[in-house]
């Protein structure tokens, strides 16, 4: 197996440990890296994903065995299965990360291989080269983030009115994450690009990571959320306005305007 130019040590290390392995397991019939390493868009913080090809109706009882297996590639202090142990969330002492994704042959439709770097392979089996097609931001995938920005800003009303400051703090975090969902679709960038959770600032514009940086920091209390709550809305209105003229979308004029009238009459919200 060629080395990987863009693993670190530490990576590269959990993978060819984890190659041995996988490789040796009767059960297992091939292995590929995946996430953002297979893309080759990963950095030195990236964890590791692996997708482990094995024998029909057997995915859930291999990912069983590996809860305890796992230990043959790196000792872990966290093995978190997922989905009947399909998925397993893995955790060394020394904090690296991978996760171990089993799959069976009439699943492989769902991947593509221009995303995966084939590490082993006994039968064959894998999964198709799709062309990649630019993406373009949809008005269905636009309305539902304005619609969920309007739900979750006019639900601030419930927080503040049962005086919860942390659930309004949270609620203000979700709409500032709202707002970084649309600046994505702004850019066009599609969501096997984005990633994990953990990587954005590379995917957004200096402009776009500036009026997000400048938001106030939310405190626990009604000032806070607010003040909060007024100015992430005043960056995010008006440029999923601008979006939805671009994609074409139908703007939510009514489900806005009693919105706006909510947040008015009951706790005196005006915004711009």
């Amino acid at each position: 197996m060629a080395g990987f130019a863009k693993l670190t040590p530490e990576q590269e290390e959990i993978v060819r440990a984890a190659t041995g392995v996988l490789e040796a397991d009767a059960q297992i019939e091939a292995a590929w890296l995946a996430g953002s390493l297979g893309r080759g868009a990963g950095d030195a913080f990236s964890d590791v994903d692996l997708l482990v090809l094995v024998a029909a109706g057997s995915a859930g009882e291999v990912g069983g065995r590996y809860v305890a297996k796992v230990a043959e590639i790196a000792e872990p202090v966290l093995v978190n299965p997922l989905f009947g142990a399909r998925v397993l969330n893995i955790v060394t002492r020394d904090w690296r990360r991978f996760d171990l994704s089993f799959i069976e042959a009439a699943e492989l439709g769902r991947y593509n291989s221009t995303h995966l770097v084939e590490l082993f392979n006994k039968g064959g089996d894998a999964p198709p080269a799709k062309a990649v097609e630019a993406y373009r931001a949809s008005p269905d995938a636009v309305l539902t983030l304005i619609n969920e920005f309007l739900r979750v800003l006019g639900l601030s009303v419930v927080a503040i009115g049962r005086e919860e400051w942390l659930l309004a703090q949270w609620g203000a975090d979700i709409l500032r994450r709202l707002t970084m969902d649309l600046m994505l679709e702004e850019n066009e960038v599609s969501p096997v690009e984005r990633g994990g959770a953990l990587r954005r600032r590379p995917l957004l514009t200096a402009e776009q990571l500036a009026s997000l940086e400048g938001l106030t920091p939310v405190t626990a209390d009604m000032s806070g959320v607010l003040t909060s709550n007024r100015e992430v809305a005043a960056i995010f209105l008006p440029r999923a306005r601008a979006l939805a003229r671009r994609v074409e979308a139908v703007w939510p004029a009514e489900f806005e305007a009693a919105t706006r009238a909510h947040l008015r009459s009951r706790i005196g919200l005006e915004l711009s």
